[in-house]
This record gives structure tokens, C-alpha cells and sequence, in this order.
């Protein structure tokens, strides 16, 4: 009857069912036939978990161990050892290394049973330096050669060829090759900055369909040939040559 309080004295007959909520619905909580609750994994299929199947304690070498996984850059891949315990390196060429203490010679370097080798470029290929038995460096002596040619037309006033870095070279001169009609007036000219020229020279004539040469007597950080048309109003094409070696 409705607001009678019920007793019961059997626990047989005395039970109760416990729920749990899974977001959507309240389910009953699933126990086995011996009364232990049944958990559920991710993966959907279910798992009993019973005391025996909890070992709480410390870890032990002998019967334990623990697997540790690298990534190749897609998969996950246990870390390899040897038979010692050791672990393999694989080398760039894809072959696989065993690293030992007996590998690591870590001591300061003798020069009776060390050597480094050093390298330089040639602009293609690196090249070991080379010494003597003595080992005194051997030095390679290479000369270098400048040509350039500049297309200039004269006008009644003086203008300056392309200025010419002088400060490597050993040997250096001017050509003054007249193509044109008329006569033309060069000399030259030397800087210390590029800005400030002054003639290191005097004048000279070098008449239609000839040619001239013309080297600076002092020495500045540059050189150039400063040419003019020797009649006024005649102007004439040329080409001024610089060469020079290193």
C-alpha cells in the first residue's frame, strides 16, 4: 500500500541496482556473476579487472621491461640494442653501427698519433692543403690578367675613361686606339679615392688610325685615361684598353 514503509530481513530479496550516465542515457552499471564491475574500453570491447591483475610494485630488471619508441618520421619504432643492452645507431647510408666505450678515444690530440686534415675550395672541388715533409705550407703561385676595353668618343673638353683599381696589381698600362677621323689628346690621370684625379702625365697626341701607350709614372689607388678632341668641334672615336697582371 502506498506510504507503508516495506522491511525485509532476507537479503536474498533485498537489492538495489546502481546507474551511471553515458551523456545521453542512465544505464544500469554491468557487474559479472561474481559480482564485479565490468568497465568498458575505448575501443568498445569490455574488460575485467580483477586484484590479481593489479601488480603494484617497484620494477625489477629481471622480470620487467619497458619498450621506448622513436618515430622514423611516420611510424613509431622500438629503439634497437644489442644483446648487451647497447644501443645500435644507424648511420646516414642507412646501415646500423654498434657504439661501445671501447669506440670513444676521448683524449686530448698528439700530434705523434693524431692528424686533421684541412681543406680549401678551388671553386669546385675542396682540395686538402698541402705541405711539405716539414710541414711547411705549399703555396701555389697564380698570376692574374685584367682586359677591358672601353668605346669612347671625344668632345672639346677633357672626360675620364672608367677608373681602374690598381692597388693589387703588379704591372698595369693603357692603350689608346684612335677609329676615328681625327686626332685625339689623352693622358693620364691617378686618384686616392676615386674623386680627386690628377695628372700623372702630360699630353699626347695620337692621330686618326693610330695608337698610344700610356702607363701612370706614380702609384694611387686608381688610374684612368682622361682624352679630349685636339681640334675643337673634331671629335673622334677610340678605344681605350686597360691590361693588367697580377
Amino acid at each position: 500500500m502506498a506510504g507503508i514503509p516495506v522491511f525485509q530481513d532476507s537479503p536474498d530479496n533485498l537489492k538495489s541496482l546502481q546507474y551511471g550516465y553515458d551523456g545521453t542515457t542512465v544505464r544500469t552499471l554491468k557487474l559479472d556473476t561474481s559480482g564485479r564491475q565490468v568497465i568498458a574500453t575505448d575501443i568498445g570491447t569490455s574488460v575485467e579487472v580483477s586484484a590479481t591483475d593489479l601488480d603494484i610494485r617497484n620494477l625489477s630488471n629481471t622480470q620487467d621491461n619497458i619498450v621506448v619508441y622513436g618515430n622514423d618520421g611516420t611510424d613509431n619504432q622500438a629503439l634497437k640494442t644489442d644483446a648487451s643492452g647497447r644501443q645500435i645507431i644507424a648511420t646516414d647510408i642507412g646501415t646500423s653501427v654498434e657504439v661501445s666505450a671501447t669506440d670513444l678515444d676521448i683524449r686530448n690530440l698528439s700530434n705523434t698519433q693524431d692528424n686533421i686534415v684541412v681543406y680549401g675550395n678551388d671553386g669546385t672541388d675542396n682540395r686538402a692543403l698541402k705541405t711539405d715533409v716539414t710541414g711547411i705550407l705549399q703555396v701555389a703561385y697564380t698570376k692574374t690578367f685584367t682586359n677591358a676595353t672601353q668605346n669612347i668618343t671625344t668632345a672639346n673638353s677633357y672626360a675620364g675613361s672608367t677608373a681602374r683599381d690598381i692597388s693589387l696589381q703588379g704591372q698595369y698600362s693603357f692603350f689608346v686606339n684612335n677609329t676615328g677621323a681625327n686626332s685625339a689628346t689623352a693622358k693620364v690621370q691617378i686618384s686616392p679615392d676615386n674623386t680627386l684625379w690628377i695628372d700623372d702625365s702630360s699630353e699626347f697626341e695620337v692621330a686618326a688610325g693610330e695608337a698610344a701607350i700610356l702607363s701612370p709614372s706614380r702609384f694611387a689607388n686608381y688610374t684612368r685615361v682622361a682624352y679630349k678632341s685636339t681640334v675643337e668641334d673634331s671629335s673622334t672615336t677610340a678605344d681605350i684598353i686597360y691590361q693588367a697582371q697580377a
